[in-house]
């Protein structure tokens, strides 16, 4: 009995003695196991952020290199573009990498780091995307491929090396796009600064590079069919006194044909806009719009010398179109403005052109010369002639093939941007892409977020004394009605700086030197015109449409030294407000264009 007993004791000491050991082995085995857990933590952070280092390290040392390369391809060094390549490829694959092996990429979902870790990652991954998407094409093309490679050679330009640009820039835009497309989609709310900020900034410097390849790229999908590629081509080119305003750029002076087949360029043939040589019609040549007939009811459709006195370039051509056909038996597929202070600028890319007289027409003085010096010297018809001969001159300059590429680009580049070049093609496709760059030739476009406004000067004197006006544009706002829409004031002042005594002809200048203004401001659909006040009161205003844009015009005559003013109040068609911008018509000298706060003291209406 003591015997069965005393075994039992001892089992049940055994048992707790074994379970003891259980619960000291399963407590050591926890414990063990947090350590684990705490030093794969610690490696996986050490790791991480050593990678990260890393990483941080080839981006900043690609940033120099990306600067180089861009200096030396707009250099046009494809030797050191190519070598400069070479250098940036292995960095941003490498930050690449670095940030995107499996360890990586499982602490993305550590909390309160991880996403942290997403952003690096993505940001790493475009910005290769970029380099080797977008650079590398364009950087292999550059040593083939170069501004010199584009000049005209015995007056014809090679379409085959246009025509190879499309894949290149259109492979660097798909890729930019891309990349802007993954960056979009992060979320960066939470991650440190210095992490946001690098994509923020990746994001800035990419925006625009899209548009620019998107530009280019649809430049290049029409130019060679504009060139002739597809079959031969006639372009009226119209040169543009704007001396004498039109709300496009001025009055046209001289006018020629250029026929374009397959890069082939070649002047065919030039008219004066004189009547002595182009007839002016008893009667609009196609029927214009009602609501521009309202706005424009003296010449436009009648007078090629007033072609541009709509804002609307595609409505010029349309009139240029039928004038042709009727006075000179020629179809016209398309056309070109160019204006006298552009003409100017080119000067300084073609180098000086003779005048009669012996003297040189340069950049410097072709403004002064071919707005007023001429009409001093010459009789009217003398001055066409000269005008002619310049053009012509000119265009035989840019066919030569010997002026610097990289001048004229630069010209063109300018010019457009400032609305001295307009070109409209009667191909939809080509149409289409000139829509969406700066040779379009419109009242501008609003948005959801910008009230845009054109402001227009129509010279009614008439004379060509433009030379001497000075002008600014004011754009003011505020909501002065409690609850109301968002009320705009378009302020244009105008000086007129001609001194007294300018001895010119009477088709040049008034005998008391004043200048007599149409000005017009096209507001964006859903605006009401308030008022339009004109500050020496002279004529009554006028308000109408334009298709869908509202039209507010005031006539204003300015003598010598005397400023004037021309205030437009408009209601918006919105409570909010929005950003105001303004497209003036390209005088001779630039408009000031300023945006404040409108005085809702001198608001009565």
């Amino acid at each position: 009995m003591n015997g069965r007993v005393s075994a039992e004791t001892e089992t049940r000491r055994s048992r707790r003695t074994t379970a003891k050991r259980r619960k000291r082995w399963y407590a050591r085995w926890w414990l063990w196991l947090i350590v684990v857990v705490i030093l794969v933590a610690v490696a996986v952070v050490a790791w991480v952020g050593l990678r990260g280092l890393q990483a941080k390290q080839q981006l900043e040392g690609a940033m120099p290199l990306v600067t180089k390369l861009k200096t030396e391809v707009l250099a046009q060094d494809s030797a050191g573009a190519k070598a400069t390549y070479a250098q940036l490829e292995p960095r941003v694959q490498k930050a690449r990498s670095l940030t995107s092996d499996p360890v990586w990429r499982a602490a993305e979902f550590i909390p309160g780091i991880g996403q942290n870790l997403t952003v690096t990652r993505t940001v790493a991954a475009q910005t290769d995307e970029v380099v080797t998407g977008a650079i590398k094409p364009l950087v292999d093309i550059s040593g083939s491929l170069t501004l010199e490679s584009l000049k005209p050679k015995n007056g014809r330009i090679d379409v085959g090396a246009l025509t190879s640009l499309k894949q290149p820039v259109a492979k660097a835009s798909a890729s930019v796009d891309t990349a802007l497309t993954q960056l979009d989609r992060l979320d960066t709310r939470g991650t440190f600064s210095q992490i946001a900020s690098a994509k923020t900034q990746l994001v800035s410097l990419l925006k625009p590079v899209s548009a620019q390849l998107k530009e280019t790229g649809s430049l290049l999908s029409i130019v060679p069919g504009m060139l002739g590629a597809n079959g031969p081509r006639n372009y009226l080119v119209v040169f543009q006194n704007n001396g004498e305003l039109m709300p496009a750029g001025g009055t046209i002076g001289s006018m020629a044909i250029i026929h374009v087949e397959n890069g082939a360029v070649s002047l065919t043939q030039q008219s004066s806009a004189a009547p002595a040589e182009f007839p002016m019609f008893d009667e609009p040549v196609i029927p214009i719009p009602q609501d521009a007939a309202a706005l424009y009811p003296t010449s436009l459709g009648r007078f090629v010398q007033n072609l541009t006195e709509t804002p609307r370039f595609s409505l010029s051509f349309d009139i240029a179109k039928a004038m042709w056909k009727q006075a000179k038996g020629v179809d016209i597929d398309g056309m070109i403005a160019v204006d006298t202070v552009a003409l100017g600028q080119l000067l300084a890319v073609t180098g000086p052109v003779p005048l009669p007289d012996g003297t040189q027409l340069t950049s410097a003085n072709a403004a002064q010369t071919l707005l007023i010096g001429l009409y001093q010297r010459y009789s009217a018809e003398q001055v066409d002639q000269i005008n002619q001969a310049l053009s012509g001159a000119v265009f035989g300059t840019l066919l030569s093939g010997n002026l610097d590429p990289k001048k004229l680009a630069s010209f063109v580049s300018t010019a457009s941007s400032q609305h001295r070049i307009l070109i409209w093609s009667q191909n939809a496709a080509e149409q289409k892409a000139i829509r969406n760059s700066a040779f379009y030739g419109a009242p501008p476009n609003s948005s959801a977020k910008t009230d845009a406004l054109g402001v227009y000067f129509r010279d009614v004197t008439p004379s060509k004394l433009a030379v001497y006006l000075k002008q600014t544009v004011a754009l003011s706002q505020a909501v002065c009605t409690p609850g109301g829409n968002s009320d705009v004031r378009v302020t244009v002042t105008l000086m007129n700086t001609a001194p007294v005594g300018v001895e010119l002809p009477h088709y040049v200048s008034p005998a008391d030197s004043h200048i007599k203004l149409r000005v017009s401001t096209y507001a964006p659909p859903g605006y009401k015109v308030a008022s339009v006040t004109v500050s020496n009161n002279r004529d009554a205003p006028l308000t109408g449409t334009d298709g869908e844009f509202v039209v507010s015009q005031g006539i204003v005559s300015i003598m010598p030294g005397e400023t004037q003013t021309v205030t437009f109040d408009l209601v918006s068609g919105h409570k909010d407000q929005r950003e105001l911008t303004a497209k003036v018509t390209p005088a001779v000298t630039p408009t000031a264009v300023s945006t404040g706060a409108l005085d809702c003291g001198t608001w009565s209406h």
